[in-house]
């Protein structure tokens, strides 16, 4: 069964940072995984076109909350979207359907997005997946938590995380962010 790689990320573009997500998105494929995302543009589109470029296969989690958004469809990258009701299903969905994720720099919904998955670990209400962050963007937002203890037993065991903070890998390039998640 081919893993599912969820990739949060934002709806601009990184300037000169797209090189790399398109990279991510290639590398992700070409080791076989399925790319996930929010379908839209920025990043998210950044890494389904690397990973389309590259032969993989690419889902878009999709919701509609503005009608006067530019986005009335999911990016021409997605293969297959699926449709939330809200932010919170997207998220829920993404979740339960991934087998990792790799958190890139954004604005407050990738922000939501990865505090979900800290949280969801940490209390055990979802098994203990790899979350990755690329760069150092969520590095001092992250850190705040290192006072906050890791309740899952399973998490700590999985992880060797005692702190929230823990939870998550940073690493600096695409090529560590997909070496830390190649034997999930």
């Amino acid at each position: 069964m081919t893993k599912i790689i969820c990739v949060f990320g934002s709806y601009k573009s990184l300037g000169k940072k797209d090189n790399d997500i398109l990279k991510l998105g290639r590398l992700l494929a070409e080791k076989g995984f399925t790319v996930m995302t929010g379908g839209f543009g920025g990043t998210m589109e950044l890494i389904s076109r690397g990973a389309k470029e590259a032969g993989g296969k690419t889902i878009g989690v999709t919701y509609y909350k503005y009608e006067d958004v530019k986005y009335k469809k999911p990016n021409k990258y997605i293969d297959e979207e699926i449709r939330a009701k809200d932010i919170f299903e997207r998220i829920d969905i993404m979740m339960k359907k991934a087998d990792a994720f790799i958190a890139l720099p954004g604005g407050t919904g990738t922000l939501l997005e990865l505090a979900a998955c800290i949280e969801h670990v940490n209390k055990g209400l979802m098994k203990p997946k790899p979350i990755i962050a690329l760069g150092n963007f969520w590095k001092n937002v992250l850190e705040r938590l290192t006072e906050e203890p890791v309740l899952s037993g399973e998490a700590r065991i999985f992880t060797n995380a005692l702190s929230c903070h823990d939870l998550v890998t940073f690493v600096d390039t695409t090529e560590e962010a997909v070496s830390k998640i190649a034997t999930v």
